[in-house]
């Protein structure tokens, strides 16, 4: 996977496309604060990052879109990411299409077709990362991992605060859990483990734990035929007590297999039989009886509510009465005499009419009706209540005799009650009894559990020679001397600290270690910034030779962010920046791309801005005169 061009959507509506050049060197040069950085940022942001890293300022202010087109072996994907809301570091909005001869689209009308998820899984697949599952040794509690592309670029960036880094080797290797990540996916990348072997290691985990739980369920099934006789014995001495075994039969204490035998047989015990005479009639009373109390619960809410409607009735009456007498008392209706549209006091016109006395007259008539009414019905509720509480006076006597007639079925069926209780407590002793024998099932289920526990052990053994620790040990070593040849001869090109030594990569420190004779040194050990620089140059240059020849699945580009800084006391002052050494470390990086024949693409950006007509070539944007990543009329 190499990158055809960068492709940024402008929220104007403009488009900026950035191309590079496939299996090549490609050099934007230019000055500070023109984007350079950002181009790295949005290559790992487009391919699955979880954060945009991209600065605020003019870029995420003006930007809709962030796209790559991205070319494959035999097909092109293009892949698109929205820019984060103002306030916000990450989307979930992705967008991803698929052709051979593919091209970034002219508008960002992009409708959202993955989530990040399944971004990384596109293109781990289609760059050839097959299942993987690292499982961590015995003993360690992080979960397994399973190497996808976002690993695969540990090795593929060297950002500006990390390619001249002394105290870390790898992409993003300062932040957290990142070290132990490399440590854990470089050998599947490198090929140590391939994924046969992972699969195999994945296996015996499973089978490890299977063989635990085989050996624990073994150990107790021994512990209850060992300890279990004393249980055994108790049980026995259970069964004399409620008569399920003679207290005269002879037992040998002191033999497993006659306890177990014995005890095995008691499973086809059989209670007594309880005579039923007077069940039936019981049944019968027990039915009427449920269904005399639900009668009595039913005359009892009658009578209450027969109760509250004769208290309101009465009270209509008295009300009434009340209310009919106070007018008559005063015989306002047969005395005054007034026109309707006036007061009769005071002759004063009214807004609204006063009723007639007619009407007023014809009410009182009414009530008198109503009132006479109410009283006439009053003899019939009583009478009705008086039923009801009759009725229910009846219930209870019956509720009475037919409990005191079930009492006495129960008093006759004493001695069932016995043999019932009796037959309980045998079940109960014959449940603990069952439960005993099923949980040690003699030696043959031990046997076959021994059976299977072998089995486990012969395929895990046989497992464990497959892979064989001394095999991988020795494809380890083969493929780090290999890796340390390439970097033990760059050293000594690029005239680095103790370059006569050999160099080599330590996958345990994740760092970069030179065997001196007097002891090794570590990265961090050596001074100088061009130091630190070179180291990281030929460690990625060698892992990526090593994987562009071993087919392995991680991307055939190298993002670089300014590699010649460290020659740069001050960009402002050019007599002091060894040319001669900038010079030397591109030349170097060209030969390096020009011996693997296009096969690995690198992208560098940086300050330097060589006359040397072998760096120019390579020069894919020039951003010194008034050119940025996001052009000015965007802004402007």
């Amino acid at each position: 996977m190499q990158i055809r061009e960068i492709i940024i959507y402008g929220l104007n509506g403009k488009v900026r496309h950035l191309p590079f050049k496939i299996g090549s060197v490609n050099i934007i040069t230019g000055k500070s604060k023109s984007g350079k950085s950002a181009v790295g940022d949005i290559i790992d942001y487009c391919l699955g990052g979880d954060s945009c890293n991209i600065a605020d300022g003019v870029i995420r202010d003006n930007v809709a879109w962030y796209g790559l087109l991205l070319q494959f072996e035999n097909e092109r994907v293009f892949v698109a990411r929205k820019n984060p809301d103002p306030g916000q570091q990450s989307t979930g909005y992705c967008y991803v299409d698929i052709g051979k001869e593919l091209e970034a689209p002219k508008e960002c009308n992009f409708v959202s077709n993955k989530n990040v998820a399944g971004l990384e899984e596109t293109l781990s697949r289609r760059i050839g990362i097959s299942e993987n599952l690292h499982t961590p040794p015995d003993g360690q509690s992080r979960n397994a991992l399973s190497a996808n592309i976002r690993h695969s670029l540990y090795y593929c960036f060297q950002n500006q605060d990390e390619i001249a880094a002394k105290n870390f080797l790898f992409h993003k290797q300062s932040d957290d859990f990142i070290t132990q990540a490399i440590k854990d996916t470089l050998p599947y990348f490198l090929g140590i483990v391939n994924e046969e072997a992972l699969a195999l290691e994945n296996e015996r985990s499973i089978l490890k734990r299977r063989l635990i739980i085989e050996k624990r369920r073994l150990e107790e099934n021994r512990v209850l035929q060992g300890g279990g006789m004393q249980r055994a014995i108790s049980l026995i001495s259970e069964a004399k007590h409620v008569g399920i075994i003679n207290y005269e039969t002879i037992i040998d204490y002191n033999s497993y297999d006659e306890l177990y035998n014995l005890l095995s047989t008691l499973g086809e015990w059989v209670p007594n039989n309880v005579s039923e005479a007077g069940m039936d009639r019981l049944s019968y009373l027990q039915t009427i009886l449920e269904e005399r109390k639900n009668d009595l619960v039913e005359i009892d809410l009658n009578i209450s509510n027969a109760k509250a409607f004769a208290g309101e009735t009465a009270g209509y009456v008295e009300e009434g009465t009340h209310q009919k007498m106070r007018l008559e008392s005063i015989g306002l209706f047969e005395k005054l005499d007034y026109r309707a549209g006036f007061c009769p006091f005071c002759s004063g016109e009214l807004p609204n009419p006063l009723p007639e006395v007619e009407m007023v007259k014809t009410a009182i008539i009414n009530l008198d009706r109503n009132i006479e009414n109410v009283t006439r019905e009053k003899p019939k509720l009583r009478k009705f209540i008086d039923g009801l509480e009759q009725e229910r006076q009846k219930l209870r006597e019956e509720i009475l005799n037919l409990k005191a007639e079930i009492d006495g079925i129960y008093s006759q069926n004493k001695e069932a009650e016995k043999i019932k209780d009796l037959n309980s407590r045998r079940a109960k002793v014959v449940g603990r009894i069952s439960l005993w024998v099923e949980s040690v099932k003699k030696d043959i289920e031990s046997g076959n559990k021994e059976a299977q526990i072998k089995k486990l052990e012969e395929r895990i053994s046989e497992i464990d020679n497959m892979l064989n620790k001394d095999s991988l040990d020795e494809r380890r070593q083969s493929v780090l001397s290999r890796i340390s040849v390439d970097m033990s001869e760059w050293a000594k090109n690029l005239e680095l600290e103790h370059s006569d030594n050999p160099y080599r990569l330590d996958m345990n420190k994740v760092t970069v270690i030179i065997d001196k004779a007097e002891r090794p040194v570590t990265l961090k050990q050596i001074g100088s910034g061009s130091n630190w620089v070179g180291v990281h140059l030929i460690t990625y240059f060698a892992l990526h030779k090593y994987f562009i020849n071993a087919n392995r699945p991680v991307p055939r580009f190298m993002f670089l962010d300014q590699p010649s800084q460290v020659y740069f006391p001050s960009e402002l002052d050019e007599k002091k920046t060894d040319w001669n050494m900038v010079f030397e470390l591109y030349n170097f990086m060209i030969e390096r791309v020009s011996d693997l024949k296009k096969k690995l693409q690198i992208i560098i950006v940086d300050h330097a801005d060589l006359k040397n007509e072998n760096f120019r070539k390579f020069i894919v944007e020039d951003w010194w005169n008034d050119k940025n990543l996001i052009p000015e009329d965007w802004y402007k």
